[in-house]
């Protein structure tokens, strides 16, 4: 992953020959969201100024001083990236320097913009907690979630759904095209539920939805969209069937994995009775 795709794109910028006092330049900042203002020398960047440097130039008594005297007094060394370096590198950077802002300049040393450590933390977050191929939540975050909600009095529907005959689109067309069906169900999935809900990829062609406070009359529906959504499309490659297995927690087990196991085993039905159908548990 390239760092340019975690720019800030309008970083805040004042041009060197401008040559703000400090005071000047604190009021400009006031009106911006930013927290820190990159100083520009003929389009590339020379010197970063952060919410923290302007505190320690007031309490210094130097807000008289112009950007030039600034630099001039309180040198520094300027890290900078290009715009083609990965992010992991980017951030081990940033951790191993200290600095919360990293200044990204393109292959002519020109500024492109500003990236933040607390963006890339996040990111990291989110990646651990996806799934690479589809965008949705992994398996490592339904653990997390299973661990939140087992032993609680939340009402939650268990969709277990499995792609029919995958191994068919693998074998017939190659693996690219196994991934792009992967993608395209789980895209079906994210289109059919609500932002309080969770999809998950569970492994390979396998995907588990959790839904939150619904009867179970309810779940079915979402289940039914999801099928229709799926199997009424047409896709490139063929129509893709799938199987789908319903169970609820905590009315037909207190125990959340056992619903989750309750639910594959509905599907495994749906599976050995013809393929093609929702099965739930009575």
């Amino acid at each position: 992953m390239k760092i340019y795709k975690y720019i800030r794109q309008k970083p805040f910028t004042v041009n060197y020959y401008d040559n703000y006092t400090i005071l000047e330049l604190a009021n400009l900042f006031l009106k911006t969201d930013n927290d820190s203002t990159i100083v520009v020398k003929d389009k590339k960047p020379v010197y970063i100024i952060t919410n923290t440097d302007l505190i320690n130039f007031f309490l210094q008594k130097d807000d008289y001083l112009t950007i030039k005297e600034i630099i001039e007094k309180y040198p520094k060394y300027l890290i900078v990236m290009n715009k083609n370096e990965d992010v992991y590198t980017a951030y081990k950077k940033m951790r191993g320097a200290s600095i919360e802002h990293l200044v990204v300049v393109d292959d002519n040393g020109e500024l492109l913009g500003e990236v933040y450590q607390k963006d890339l933390v996040m990111k990291f977050v989110e990646f651990a907690l996806k799934d690479d191929l589809t965008g949705l939540n992994n398996i490592r975050f339904l653990d997390t979630i299973i661990q939140r909600y087992n032993g609680t009095n939340s009402k939650i529907g268990v969709i277990f759904i499995d792609i029919d005959n995958f191994k068919h689109f693998n074998d017939l067309y190659g693996h690219q095209v196994g991934d792009e069906v992967i993608k395209f169900v789980a895209e079906k999935i994210k289109e059919s539920i609500r932002e309080v809900d969770f999809g998950f990829r569970y492994g390979g062609d396998e995907f588990v939805v959790l839904i939150f406070e619904q009867s179970k009359d309810v779940v079915l529906k979402i289940a039914k969209r999801i099928f229709y959504k799926i199997t009424l499309s047409e896709h490139s490659y063929g129509k893709i069937g799938i199987s789908v297995g319903v169970a609820m927690y905590p009315e037909d087990n207190k125990d959340l994995n056992e619903v989750i196991r309750l639910a594959d085993k509905e599907l495994y039905i749906a599976k050995n009775t013809g393929k093609g159908k929702i099965e739930s548990v009575n």
